[in-house]
């Protein structure tokens, strides 16, 4: 009898361990799906997705681990799911980071002016709440490395493709139908060598100039020179020039979307004919509007695919 109660109470201690390894693994599997799931569909952002990084624990169940165990099996291949989906989702992260970083080059940008605290660290806010899986000064805090680093990674790239909303790559007439390009030329009216802080096109009298970017007016008046002009700010220290305008449709302060008409085309100002003049300044220094208008097709695709999401 006593050996009977013995092999009954071992009976019961292998099934309780048993027991415990389902729900441990159950818990972990569930906790990498809520945090798959909120990253991939944007239900969470922000510090709500860094609070449901899984935290680190036992290494994936192996397919040796899972046969030995019998009723462990099923979950084998449920991790092995979501690891392929990981994989999957990092190497879409990378890729469209490298594409983002790639285009700013292109336009001389560096990513810093997006990512200002590096590109090792994320912009977030709020109360120390402390929580399991949780990332502090973009490093993991008791995290799953691998996880954690698809987050951060996640971070960048939205912060990246979220800031692409400032690029002024939106046609600011209908035709681009280029009068005078970006740099030296000869002044129109004394004939002298002169720099030409933008591009000139040419159009209808009062066709509609529509803002490149989305952003807030801080200009919109007679400027000297420029006739009646609009500047835009669009943030990230970038903003737009449109002069020589007909007509002006916004007021100082107003937030504009891209696209949005803003004034029309005409010839005021120090102007030999109707055309718009456009400038792209950055930190109030001109550079060339060209490479930012030929970008075109290439920002707006990822704004069509969106940012990534889990982003504040």
């Amino acid at each position: 009898m006593a050996r009977m109660t013995a092999q009954v109470e071992a009976l019961k201690a292998d099934t309780a361990e048993l027991k415990g390894q389902v729900l441990t693994t159950a818990e972990r599997i569930e906790a990498r799906q809520r945090f798959l799931d909120a990253l991939l569909t944007g239900k969470a952002r922000g510090r709500e997705l860094a609070a449901l990084v899984p935290p680190a624990g036992r290494d994936r169940l192996t397919g040796l681990a899972a046969q030995e165990a019998g009723v462990l099996a099923p979950f084998a291949e449920l991790e092995a799911q979501q690891y392929a989906l990981l994989e999957k989702a990092s190497a879409t992260a990378q890729t469209r980071l490298r594409d983002a970083q790639a285009l700013l080059r292109r336009l001389g940008l560096d990513q810093s002016r997006f990512l200002p605290q590096s590109s090792n660290r994320i912009a977030l806010g709020g109360p120390f709440v402390p929580v399991a899986g949780t990332l502090a000064g973009g490093k993991a805090q008791g995290a799953d490395p691998r996880f954690a680093e698809l987050y951060m990674n996640w971070q960048r790239v939205s912060q990246l493709e979220e800031a692409m909303a400032a690029l002024p790559v939106f046609a600011p007439a209908a035709i681009l139908s280029y009068t005078s390009g970006f740099g030296f030329r000869y002044d129109p009216f004394s004939g002298r060598g002169a720099m030409h802080a933008g591009i000139d096109l040419a159009g209808s009298h009062g066709e509609p100039i529509r803002a490149s970017a989305a952003g807030r007016v801080v200009r919109a008046e007679r400027f000297g020179a420029y006739g009646l002009a609009v500047d835009i700010d669009h943030g990230h220290g970038i903003t737009t020039r449109y002069a020589h305008l007909s007509r002006i449709d916004v007021n100082v302060g107003d937030r504009v979307r891209m696209g949005q008409r803003i004034g029309g085309m005409g010839s005021t100002g120090r102007s030999t004919g109707t055309h718009l003049h456009f400038e792209v300044r950055i930190d109030d220094r001109p550079v060339n509007p060209r490479p930012f208008l030929d970008s075109a097709r290439y920002v707006l695709a990822m704004q069509q695919n969106g940012p990534a999401e889990g982003a504040n």
